[in-house]
């Protein structure tokens, strides 16, 4: 099948307002302006899926031409950022779950894993939030020290952590864990304690590591061993669908 071309349409809604009530079929009809696209589409993926996909993957996927493909990506990448935008500052991250609220539009929809920290106040507070390291579909690499830099730099007076499994299976690695106790051994020697680190998913389920590690491990367990902080290797498990 021939790429489609991208061709000049007439909108198909007259005012803003009428935008939320607009089918997804009807919406990717307006960024590619191709009529009659959107059900097509759809049918080759659901939306949060088209989401994660590259340019290239998209034009391979629904056989439209790279340059409609590049659009549509930029529109979903417009939409995450326009999330993480309204709750960057001052957010409370006190849980897990708000840890995991916050980050899940940035990042659930992803096809590789990526490292966040976010700086709290003394109040649990959002004071910024960077992308600590990028790795492949099924891991990542990072440094301790890396990570307790960060914090230092970004002033934080505590710091949480969040990655995401692209497999949709939150279940902690080893690595995972390990990472977690001896960071929040180091943060807490250095006045900038780890208070979370939280994996999401795309399906929106989520794993507390730090939670799943001081339950694992004994009390002695969190003085790190020498050497810890040469970089890890952040792994996800094998995915064998929802449990």
């Amino acid at each position: 099948m021939r790429p489609m071309s991208r061709a000049p349409v007439d909108a198909p809604v007259e005012t803003a307002a009428e935008l939320p009530t607009a089918t997804e079929a009807a919406l990717l009809e307006m960024v590619l302006g191709l009529p009659g696209v959107g059900p097509r589409l759809l049918g080759t993926a659901a939306l949060a899926s088209l989401g994660r996909l590259s340019p290239a993957a998209l034009a391979e996927r629904t056989q439209i031409a790279l340059f409609d493909a590049t659009r549509l990506a930029a529109a979903f990448e417009l939409g995450r950022r326009t999330h993480a935008a309204r709750a960057r500052r001052g957010a409370l991250l006190t849980d897990a779950a708000r840890v995991a609220r916050y980050f899940g539009p940035r990042l659930a929809s992803l096809v590789h894993e990526e490292l966040w920290i976010a700086a709290l106040d003394v109040h649990g507070r959002v004071r910024e939030t960077r992308l600590l390291a990028r790795g492949s579909d099924d891991g990542l690499y990072v440094g301790r020290s890396t990570v307790l830099r960060t914090a230092l730099d970004m002033a934080a007076h505590s710091f949480v952590l969040v990655h995401n499994h692209p497999s949709g299976d939150p279940t902690p690695t080893h690595a995972d864990e390990a990472m977690t106790l001896e960071l929040r051994h180091l943060g807490s020697e250095l006045h900038v304690p780890l208070k979370a680190h939280v994996i999401v998913t795309p399906s929106g389920r989520y794993a507390a590591v730090h939670e799943v590690a001081l339950a694992a491990r004994p009390r002695g367990a969190l003085r790190p061993a020498a050497g810890a902080l040469r970089p890890i290797r952040i792994q996800q498990p094998a995915f064998s669908g929802p449990s």
